[in-house]
């Protein structure tokens, strides 16, 4: 009797916990057959919203069409369910409930999916479902499609507890203070209990905190932290419906939102470049400005310092950036691991790129870090092209020291360059587009301030290994140079190249020269008003010389002779911009890409008819030419060739840059250059 009685309480246990699990598997052959799916032929598909309801082992499926067809597709023997923008699929049973749904994904690439109800989250192509619900769909809310290889349907005879539609009655006090939006929320008075009645999206989600997001009219963002449990976990950019309740709070100087209620599942996705963190990058002096108000927002910032980090996850974070003076001065932010991610290992002399959310901690601000990378090298090309003052950089090209340089008037200085003449160009990589692109080598300056030991330890070397260049950026838009920290390595057993200079003619182009840029200009020597200048023929073009970096060599130079100058060319000042653009401050607007550099005014007009005065030049050595220092009638051209950035000597342009040799019937010679 007594293991009859057994068996009957087993059996009633089993009743009370029997859970099954229903599988749906579109990649395969067998799988689709035991749906009563025919598999497709090849690049073609078959529509599930033509098949009707399938059902396996009590479990319906039924599929709503999108921006196309809800359907299997055979991709080269490859089977998968796609579901377009819009479309959905829904999962329901008849008696019992579902209680858990694991959808995996055939390709993670646009894998949104959304739940009308319950619990659901997507990691690494795994989406996960959690609730007690009779019937649950999933919405593909984004463009392209979602690609879905099976669905795991667990069920359970309990019933359902969710109610997919929500909770139509609202059961909030009337009289209860609505907010419309979160750029309001500071109007509020603390212990305030309100009803939000817009539509915020979620910017970044970790246990009981939830930051959310709203733009107003304009497109500039507002931030709040809702601290509470929402019983919800949501995806990023998810929007919240209205309808929610909190209490506008403010704790130890941070503005908050407590005992949030009636949160429910989200009811579509912004696009991302709406919740990717703001580039604070040189800018960290504005997150310390009360006045700028990015607590509760999410940023990022590339190339920083992390010290100091203690057993408590405490950190400073280190940025140099531009004072009002124009020095250069380290700015601090203290780090807490709030999230408790795991931290790398801190060497001296790396830079790191942080993403976190800016909070208020006792009335001082600190970043919550997401992640924590150590800052990959940069191509110096995008340094002295795209780079920002202030932001720390570790150059991932070899580096060639072309000239050490001590002078009084720039200090300790060495030029290098990293001697590429093509390039990856991958701006738009994130877009599908890159290419390779002919390119003139980039030249940079390694300001060792007044550390004579770290000067003299780089200018002993020749080739500086990539990655253990660092320093700080300045000057980029008119003399780039990195202020140098530590000393790099030299590459072993490195050859030094044949340099590739470009050389220019005064008298016969526009000196187009970068700053800091090394290379060979041709001119006649003239003393104007007691001031050394190299002219052209004509003297219509006079630029200014400065030879600090060497002194001796003006006494062997003759007036009115035509010399080839080996120097570098500095510019007096940035150039003008080409477009009407005003200087703008740095704002928090969603744009494109979210990422904005703050246009600076510029003076010089490079398009003005004396844009040459904007250049000094800086011989470092000189050798007369055999080219007349007149105009002769009777001097006449006798060969063209052009030669490409490869060696590749031709009778016509080829594409990219050209070095233009002209040949004279009187033995002279020009070099310029041109782009096809």
């Amino acid at each position: 009797m007594r293991k009859i009685l057994s068996f009957a309480v087993m059996a009633i246990i089993a009743m009370a916990t029997w859970a099954g699990e229903v599988t749906f598997d579109f990649s395969s052959q067998a799988g689709l057959q035991a749906m009563g799916i025919t598999p497709p032929a090849q690049s073609n598909g078959v529509n599930l919203t033509d098949v009707g309801t399938i059902t396996v082992d009590g479990v319906s499926l039924t599929a709503v069409n999108g921006s196309t067809q809800t359907r299997v597709w055979n991709s080269q023997g490859s089977y998968t369910l796609r579901i377009y923008q819009d479309g959905a699929i829904t999962f329901s049973v008849e008696s019992g409930s579902i209680v858990g749904i694991t959808i995996n994904a055939a390709s993670t690439s646009n894998f949104d999916l959304l739940a009308n109800v319950g619990n659901y989250t997507a990691l690494d192509g795994t989406g996960t479902w959690t609730g007690s619900t009779a019937t649950v769909s999933f919405t593909h809310p984004t463009t392209k499609n979602a690609q879905i290889a099976s669905v795991v349907v667990t069920t359970s005879n309990e019933p359902p507890t969710d109610n997919p539609g929500g909770d139509p009655s609202n059961p909030v006090d009337p009289n209860i203070t609505k907010l419309d939006h979160l750029m309001n929320l500071s109007s509020l008075d603390d212990d305030t209990k309100f009803q939000f009645t817009g539509e915020a999206f979620v910017n970044y989600q970790w246990g009981n905190y939830l930051w959310l997001q709203q733009l107003d009219d304009e497109g500039y963002a507002h931030a709040a932290l809702v601290y509470g449990n929402v019983d919800k976990q949501y995806q990023l950019g998810a929007v919240i419906p209205a309808g929610w309740t909190g209490v506008k709070t403010t704790y130890n100087g941070l503005m908050e939102i407590t005992s949030p209620e009636h949160f429910n599942n989200a009811t579509s996705l912004v696009q991302e470049d709406y919740y990717t963190p703001f580039d604070m990058t040189g800018w960290v002096s504005y997150i310390l400005d009360p006045e700028e108000g990015y607590e509760n927002f999410k940023v990022s910032m590339d190339g920083v310092v992390l010290s100091d980090i203690d057993d408590n996850g405490n950190f400073t974070i280190t940025s140099y950036e531009k004072n009002e003076a124009e020095e250069m001065v380290p700015v601090t932010l203290p780090g807490y691991n709030r999230f408790g991610i795991e931290y790398p290992a801190i060497e001296q002399g790396e830079t790191y790129n942080i993403e976190g959310m800016v909070t208020i901690h006792n009335n001082n601000y600190e970043l919550y870090p997401i992640s924590i990378t150590a800052a990959p090298g940069t191509r110096l090309w995008k340094i002295t092209y795209n780079g920002v003052d202030g932001t720390n950089y570790k150059v991932a090209d070899s580096l060639y020291v072309v000239l050490p340089a001590k002078n009084e008037i720039d200090g300790n200085i060495i030029f290098v360059t990293d001697n590429v003449d093509q390039i990856l160009y991958d701006e738009y990589a994130e877009w599908g587009f890159t290419w390779y692109e002919d390119w003139y080598p980039s030249w940079i300056a390694l300001d060792c301030g007044d550390d004579e030991q770290l000067y003299n330890t780089i200018a002993a070397m020749k080739v500086l290994k990539p990655e253990t260049v660092r320093g700080t950026l300045d000057n980029v838009d008119t003399n780039p140079r990195l202020i140098i920290s530590s000393a790099p390595s030299e590459l072993p057993d490195a050859e030094f190249p044949a340099l590739k200079l470009w050389a220019y003619n005064i008298s016969q182009e526009k000196l187009i020269a970068a700053g800091h840029e090394y290379g060979q200009v041709t001119g006649a020597y003239r003393l104007i008003d007691g001031e050394p200048y190299l002219c052209s023929a004509q003297d219509t073009v006079q630029v200014k010389l400065d030879f600090r970096l060497n002194p001796e060599l003006q006494s062997q130079l003759t007036e009115g002779t035509r010399y080839d100058l080996v120097s570098i060319f500095k510019l007096n000042d940035e150039w003008a911009a080409t477009s009407s653009e005003a200087p703008a401050k740095k704002a928090k607007q969603i744009v494109a890409g979210s990422k904005r550099k703050a246009l600076m005014p510029k003076s010089v007009d490079y398009h003005g008819s004396d844009y040459y005065t904007n250049y000094t030049i800086c011989p470092v050595s000189a050798s007369a030419t055999t080219a007349i220092t007149s105009v002769d009638a009777s001097r006449q051209v006798t060969q063209v060739t052009y030669v490409n950035m490869m060696g590749v000597e031709s009778a016509t342009p080829q594409p990219g840059m050209n070095i233009v040799v002209t040949r004279y019937n009187d033995g002279s010679t020009t070099v310029t250059k041109v782009v096809k």
